[in-house]
């Protein structure tokens, strides 16, 4: 498995090395993820980081109907036999949103966010709102105080 995303990597890389438009696609997963890295300050592993954000970019193309709550869950589910976080406690929602403002990948014309249109077809969306980024967040926040109190 590994082998075999390294080549499609490597090709879309060599296709793309501007990152002037499919290989922007690569990025699925990374913009909370970064967030999420600077926020605990790169005490979880990248990978750990990238997959709490494919949860939560998944779970934005569910909201936004390009996945059904079936496909959401299947990828979601995906992570855990790889011993990847799919939630996370002890973060601040609001600070993580703030963080994706200053990804690498937010341009004069908002953030480059990648979403899935279906399983194995990701896409470009320029129109990710701070509303959605949050709810997203929340998705994956697993807020141990909330339960607490109820």
């Amino acid at each position: 498995m590994v082998f075999r995303t390294d080549q499609i990597k490597k090709m879309v890389v060599e296709n793309d090395p501007e990152e002037q438009g499919e290989r922007a696609l690569l990025n699925f997963g990374h913009t909370i993820g970064h967030a999420i890295e600077k926020y605990k300050n790169f005490e979880l592993s990248h990978g750990e980081c990238v997959a709490l954000g494919c949860v939560a970019a998944s779970f934005l193309s569910m909201k936004r109907e390009l996945l059904s709550k079936d496909e959401y869950y299947e990828i979601r589910d995906m992570f855990v036999p790889f011993q990847l976080p799919i939630s996370i406690d002890a973060i601040d929602p609001q600070e993580i949103l703030s963080l994706t403002k200053n990804d690498k990948k937010m341009g004069s014309n908002g953030i480059k966010f990648i979403l899935l249109k279906k399983i194995w077809k990701a896409i470009i969306d320029h129109t990710v709102t701070d509303e959605e980024l949050l709810e997203a967040i929340n998705e994956i926040f697993y807020n141990t105080e909330e339960l607490k109190n109820d």
